[in-house]
C-alpha cells in the first residue's frame, strides 16, 4: 500500500486551489487509446486518441504527483446537462480496470470525463492495492439525451459513482451501506482525485455522510481551511459552498459534475 503523505496531500490542495495549466500542444503521433491499453490506467494517465486539436491538462494529485494529460478530444457536450446531448460520446467497456457498470448503454461521456475518471480510479487502486471494483452507475447515452429518470445526464458532464465498501467487500449495485459499512478513506481518496484535476464542477452526496467524509479528509491531514473550500459541511444542507454538497436521493451513490470541456464552445456550463 502506498501510504499518503500529509505534507504531500496540504500541498496538493493548495495547488489545486488554483486553475490547472492549460496550453495547446502539437504532436506528430497519435497518442495511446484508452481502450487499446487499459491495463495502462494503472500506471499513468490515458490519451484519447482523435483527429481533433491537442490541449494539455496539469495537475497535481493528492500524493503530489504532476500530471500533464494531453487530449485529442472529439466528442462534444452540447447544451446543458439537463437539456443536451453529446456529439462523438466515448463509451467505457462494461468491465475495466477496478470498475464495473451497472448499465453499458448509459456509460458514455465526453472523452476529459472518462480519461479523468480512469485516472482517478486508477490512483486509488496504486493508493490501496486491494480495492474492488468500484461500480459505476448511470453516466449518458453515447448520443446523450435524456435518461429518465434522471433530469441530468444528457450532455456527457455527469456520473453516478457508488461507494467503496470496507474490508474490501466487492459490489455489484449501488448497495443501501450502513456508515459503518462504507471505506470513507477510499471514498473521499476517489473524490479527491477527481476534484485535483480541476475539472470538477460539484460532488453531490445525501449530507448525511458529509460528516464522515470530512473526517477522512481531517485525518488525511487537510486543514480547516481546505476542508471549508471542499465541504459544505457544517454549514448546513442548503449553504451554497464546497464543492462537496448535499443531494437528495444520493445515499446509495454520490454524483459527479464535470465541468465543460476545455474549448467546447457548445456546452453551456
Amino acid at each position: 500500500m502506498i501510504f499518503l503523505d500529509k505534507a504531500l496531500l496540504i500541498f496538493a490542495l493548495l495547488f489545486v486551489a488554483c486553475s490547472p495549466k492549460i496550453q495547446q500542444v502539437h504532436q506528430d503521433e497519435p497518442v495511446s487509446s484508452l481502450d487499446e491499453v487499459p491495463k495502462e490506467v494503472l500506471k499513468r494517465p490515458q490519451e484519447p486518441q482523435t483527429q481533433e486539436s491537442v490541449y494539455a491538462i496539469e495537475f497535481t494529485t493528492p500524493t503530489g504527483q504532476f500530471i500533464k494529460m494531453s487530449f485529442r478530444s472529439p466528442a462534444k457536450s452540447v447544451g446543458k446537462v439537463n437539456d443536451g446531448h453529446i456529439l462523438n460520446g466515448k463509451c467505457l467497456r462494461p468491465l475495466g480496470p477496478g470498475y464495473k457498470l451497472r448499465e453499458p448503454e448509459l456509460g458514455c461521456a465526453t472523452d476529459e470525463v472518462i480519461n479523468l475518471m480512469m485516472f482517478s480510479i486508477g490512483e486509488v487502486l496504486r493508493a490501496f492495492p486491494d480495492s474492488p471494483a468500484l461500480v459505476l452507475g448511470t453516466l449518458s447515452k453515447k448520443d446523450g439525451g435524456p435518461v429518465p429518470p434522471n433530469k441530468s445526464h444528457q450532455s456527457g458532464r455527469d456520473v453516478d459513482i457508488g461507494f467503496y465498501a470496507r474490508n474490501s467487500r466487492p459490489l455489484d449495485d449501488f448497495d443501501e451501506l450502513d456508515t459503518d459499512e462504507i471505506d470513507f478513506t477510499k471514498t473521499f481518496y476517489l473524490m479527491a482525485n477527481l476534484i485535483a484535476t480541476g475539472r470538477v464542477q460539484l460532488i453531490m452526496v445525501n449530507y448525511a455522510l458529509h460528516p464522515h467524509l470530512y473526517n477522512a479528509a481531517k485525518d488525511m491531514g487537510y486543514s480547516d481551511e481546505q476542508l471549508a473550500w471542499l465541504f459544505q459541511y457544517p454549514m448546513g444542507p442548503k449553504a451554497k459552498a464546497g464543492i462537496i454538497r448535499h443531494a437528495k436521493g444520493h445515499r446509495r451513490h454520490f454524483h459527479v459534475r464535470f465541468n465543460c470541456p476545455i474549448g467546447d464552445d457548445l456546452c453551456v456550463p
